[in-house]
């Protein structure tokens, strides 16, 4: 998928209150399942423990989460085209064999 915005901060910077590094992987990966309103209650919590210690997480939630309601806003009930759902498949299918 190339690189995102998470791949270009200090990692040392997003050290929690203890000196722990938490695990941006994870979070990474329940950040999208927040967006969506797809994440269980433990989820919820550990995201939302990271993002009060990490701004660039922080950042990266409050950015996406914009884009997705803008997207909902100007998209919702308009035609969309076969072969560009054809080319979005294909591409979150290759992503995912990666």
């Amino acid at each position: 998928m190339g690189l995102s915005s998470t791949d270009s901060f200090d990692e040392s910077s997003s050290r929690n209150a203890q000196g722990v590094q938490p695990d941006h992987k994870e979070c990474l990966k329940i950040l999208n399942l927040v967006l969506d309103e797809e994440a269980g209650p433990k989820e919820q919590e550990y995201f939302k423990k990271h993002i009060e210690n990490c701004m660039p997480y922080y950042e990266i939630y409050n950015v996406d989460k914009a884009i997705k309601e803008l997207i909902k806003q100007k998209c919702y009930d308009k035609e969309v085209p076969s072969d560009l759902v054809d080319q979005i498949k294909s591409k979150v299918f290759q992503g995912a064999e990666e």
